[in-house]
C-alpha cells in the first residue's frame, strides 16, 4: 500500500476518533464519510479519472473496441505470473 494511502487512512482514523471523543456526534458511517470527503477533497485524482473515462467513451464513440478479454486476461496473467 502506498505510503500516501497509509497517511490518508491514519489521518481518516484520527479525524473519525475525534469525531467519537466529541461525544453527542449523531453520524451514520456514510455522513462521518461524506464529511470527510468534504473537508479533504480529492480533485486531482478525480479530475484524472474523469478526464480517462471521457477518453475511453471518446475512442467508443470513434468505433475503439478495446482489447477482448481473452487477451488481457492472458496478458495479466503473464504480467503477474499467475496460473492460465
Amino acid at each position: 500500500m502506498p505510503n500516501q494511502t497509509i497517511e490518508e487512512l491514519r489521518e481518516f482514523h484520527r479525524f473519525l476518533t475525534g469525531k467519537l471523543s466529541a461525544g453527542g456526534i449523531d453520524l451514520s458511517p456514510e455522513e462521518a464519510l461524506d464529511e470527510w470527503r468534504q473537508l479533504h477533497p480529492q480533485t486531482q485524482g478525480f479530475d484524472e479519472e474523469v478526464a480517462a473515462v471521457r477518453e475511453a467513451l471518446d475512442d467508443i464513440a470513434k468505433g475503439d473496441r478495446g482489447m477482448p478479454f481473452d487477451q488481457f486476461d492472458q496478458d495479466f496473467r503473464k504480467r503477474h505470473n499467475l496460473p492460465a
